[in-house]
Parts: structure tokens; sequence; C-alpha cells
């Protein structure tokens, strides 16, 4: 009763079907009453079909005598009738006080059978064992075919562990030692490294954030000498046109790449000045009704020289109305700045613009038969300084693409790029017709 009524009682309340065996001195009527003391909602579990409380007769004596076999496979059976009514598993007790001494040394080895088998199983038993029935080596057996046995002298339950148990758990107290000692190893220098590559991070935005003050300095301390410079040079352009005939025909392919490089420049400072905008969160834009494909024509005829330098054939497509809301001036970098790519990857080959109206947006193609992008490369092309060349063959800060990106982010729109390697790039710049004007 020490025992069994709170094993019981802890099955029912865990949703597990139980099964208690009984033999004298303890029948079945006693069993009931001792739980029912402890379960007050014992016939409703009943009712249930919870639990059954047997004589063990009715359990190990069917055929009249033991059958070690049919015995194990009945608990089997128990527990799979109680899983399939979405029981956690069987609980069970049985009791040998009605076992003959002859017939020990076999119920010894059923008994270490059971304990082997019930491992696999979603079964718990506790078995019952009357001390003045048992030989001096039949408890031996007892605690040897068991996990563990509690017996009670004199009052008192002391627990009875096997020399395998004992060693068992002194190895187990041993790495579970040793693990956490490793857990507090690897604890500290994950922290350690945590610390490391935050002091890291540390540096790299400082880093980054004096390239940027860099970067907004140098660039407008740029800004004024070259706007003098382009000042002068359109004075000495104005007196070489003055000049006489020889004179004006040496000097003016010079001054033609002059006015190149200053362009050039120029768009490079210009680049430097948007970026440290962006960063800044200081774009201002200013959204008008205009007509893409008209913009895009106009950019096409501006960059006539560049495209006829690089030998590149230039095709404009446009299906459709493709009218919108944008920033004109942005619109316009934007296209420049994937054409002037077109121009300087796929330098010699045909370059393809299509401008269509997709939905409620319109979009725009830009397609050259250029190298092409890896699949490394284009996971970071639209980043700040991004390059997919070497720089000494191909010029540029790497910054063309990023500000395309954040000027179309900021109307509202997407850019992406579908490129093979060798097989060139087309670029797709969409943008919605209507879009606030709240960055």
């Amino acid at each position: 009763m020490d025992s069994l009524v709170p094993f019981f009682k802890a099955g029912l309340e865990h949703n597990e079907q139980c099964l208690w065996i009984t033999s004298e001195p303890f029948g079945v009527e006693d069993a009931k009453t001792a739980l029912r003391n402890a379960v007050p909602r014992l016939e409703m579990y009943f009712e249930e079909g919870r639990i059954d409380i047997l004589d063990h007769r009715e359990w190990y004596l069917r055929s009249g005598d033991t059958d070690a076999a049919g015995v194990l496979q009945g608990w089997i059976d128990r527990k799979e009738q109680a899983r399939a009514h979405g029981r956690a598993g069987l609980r069970l007790t049985g009791n040998t006080f009605w076992l003959e001494s002859k017939d020990w040394k076999d119920f010894a080895d059923y008994e270490a059978t059971v304990n082997a088998t019930f491992h696999q199983h979603e079964i718990v038993a506790m078995c019952s064992y009357c001390l003045h029935r048992c030989e001096p080596m039949g408890i031996l057996d007892v605690v040897r075919n068991h996990q563990f046995a509690v017996a009670r002298r004199e009052g008192e339950w002391e627990v009875l562990e096997s020399a395998s148990l004992k060693i068992a758990k002194e190895e187990l107290r041993r790495l579970n030692a040793q693990l956490e000692r490793r857990v507090m190893e690897r604890t500290a220098a994950l922290e350690a490294a945590l610390q490391e590559r935050a002091r890291a991070e540390q540096d790299a935005l400082a880093a980054v954030r004096a390239r940027d003050e860099f970067l907004s300095l140098a660039s407008h301390e740029l800004k004024t000498p070259l706007t003098s410079l382009r000042l002068q040079l359109e004075l000495v352009k104005s007196a070489v046109t003055s000049a006489d005939g020889e004179v004006a025909h040496r000097l003016t392919p010079k001054l033609q790449t002059m006015e190149r490089q200053l362009l050039r420049l120029n768009t490079l400072n210009g680049s430097l000045l948007d970026v440290t905008t962006l960063d800044s969160g200081q774009l201002h834009l200013d959204f008008q009704q205009m007509d893409l494909a008209t913009l895009v024509r106009e950019a096409v005829e501006r960059l006539e020289p560049d495209f006829a330098r690089a030998g590149c054939e230039v095709r404009v497509e446009v299906e459709g109305e493709t009218l919108g809301c944008w920033d004109p001036l942005r619109v316009d970098q934007i296209v420049v700045n994937l054409l002037s790519n077109a121009i300087k990857y796929g330098a010699g080959k045909p370059i393809q613009l299509r401008v269509q109206r997709s939905g409620e947006c319109v979009t725009l193609e830009v397609t050259d038969q250029g190298m092409g992008i890896s699949p490394e490369a284009r996971s970071r092309l639209f980043r700040k300084f991004a390059r997919t060349a070497p720089a000494q063959h191909y010029g540029g800060l790497g910054l063309g693409l990023y500000i395309s990106r954040m000027l179309v982010e900021a109307m509202r729109g997407t850019i992406r790029v579908d490129s093979q390697l060798g097989q060139g790039a087309t670029f797709t710049v969409s943008l919605p017709c209507s879009v606030s004007q709240e960055r």
C-alpha cells in the first residue's frame, strides 16, 4: 500500500493505462479499497477502462499453468491497446506471493526477459515481493533483474542498487561534471569571441564613418576647383575658335579630350556627393509627371558620342504608354548609370533598351552583350563600392549601381539583374506610375 497506491495514482493522473495484478494476502477488493481512498474519481476510471485490478489466477494462471511467453505477450498487447486509445503507455504491477519455490528459477529467467523487453516499450512496472517467501539467492535475482529495488526494513524504506547500476550512476555523474566543465569553457570562449567580434564591428563602423566623412569632405572640396576648371576650359575653347584655322585644327581634339575628362571628373564627384546625401537620409525628390520613353531617347541621344567611341549600336523599343510621376533628374541619372555600365562592359557590341507599361508600373530593360556577371558577383552588385571586374581594366568607383538602387527604392521601385558569365546582362528597373512624394 505504501508504494503501489501512489504508484497507480500517478499513472491515472498522467493518462496511463493501469493494470494491478493482486495476490494473497492483498486481494482485489483490498486493492480497490486502498486505491479508492487515495483516488476519489476511481469509479469513473473503472468505467472508462483506465484501470483493471485482477487476481493473479486471471492473469498468470489462465491456462492452469504459468505460460511465461503468453504472460509477456499479454503485457505488450495491453500496452498496444492503451496506445491505440490515446494513452501515454501502460503502468502495471505483479505479485509473486503465489509463486512456488520450485518455479522460482524459471520465473527469475522470465523476469530478466521482461526487464529487457520493457525497455523497448512505453511500459513502467513495479513488482512486489514478500521477503519472507524469498530465499537469499532469490533476493539477489530480484535486485539483478530490475533497474533498482526498494525494501522496507523495521518500518524504513531503503534503496537497493546493483553494483553495475552504482557504477553507471557514478560514470554518469563523472560525465556530467566533464560536460558541465566543457560547457563553461566553451561559454567563456564564445563570450571572448563575441567580445572580440563586437570590438571588430565597432572598429569597422568607425572606419566606415571616417571613410564617409572623408568622401563628403573630398567631394565638396573638389566641387569648387572643378567648376573653375570648367569655366577656364570654356574660355580656352572660345579663344581657340577665334584663332586661325591651323591652331584650331590642332587644339580642338585636345580640348575635346579635356572636356570629356572634366565631365568624367564631375560625374565621379557627383557620385560621391550622392552617396553622402543618400547615406545621411537627406535625399529630396522632385516628383513630376513625365514620359519615361522620352527621357530614355534623350539620354541615348546625349550619349551618342560615347556609343560611337565604344562601337556600340543602340536600339530603343517602346511598348504602350510610359507616363508616370517621378523625379526626372534622378530617373535620368539611373538611365545614364545603366547605359554607362552597358558601354563599359559591352564595348563593341549592341545595346538594347525596352520601355513598356506593366500593370501599374513602367519598366525599363537595358541589355548588353558583354562579359556577364557571376552568381557570386550578382549577390553584391548593388552594394556600395562593389566591383565585378578588376579596377585596372575598368574604371569607376563602384557607386553607380548602388546609387541607382537607392534612387529606385526611394521612388518605391525595384531594380534587378539577370546575367550569366559570357552571356551579357539585363538590368530591369520597375517604377510605379504613381508614388507618394514622402520619402
